[in-house]
């Protein structure tokens, strides 16, 4: 397998995790104050809104990854080096760093400092 394909399903795997922690947090929280669990409901519904919230976090993360990136662009913030391989190079005091990385990581570029 390639580095960059390696890299790119690392960070979606990475990406698709921390979402759906992210989103099962809040809706077990509304189940348990909702007192669902008490009804012996099936987990179908609450895996299905699991997943949803998961996928539209996962879809604002790429968005702002995406808006952080072009900032950082537009700033000379961040580097795309072509010559050694699929590389980038952020710069340490650039806003929104992880943002950054993580879009540069999805399309399969690895970070260097």
């Amino acid at each position: 397998m390639k580095a960059s394909t390696a890299t790119a399903l690392r960070a979606n795997l990475v990406l698709c995790s921390v979402s759906i922690a992210i989103a099962v947090a809040p809706c077990i929280s509304l189940a348990s104050l909702i007192s669902l669990f008490d009804d012996s409901m099936p987990t179908l519904p609450y895996q299905g809104s699991i997943f949803l919230l998961a996928a539209l976090i996962m879809l604002v993360l790429r968005w702002g990854a995406r808006r952080a990136f072009d900032a950082a662009r537009q700033a000379h913030k961040v580097q795309l080096i072509e010559k050694h391989g699929l590389e980038a190079w952020i710069d340490d005091d650039c806003p929104f760093a992880w943002l950054v990385q993580m879009h540069v990581e999805l399309h399969g570029h690895q970070c260097i400092n």
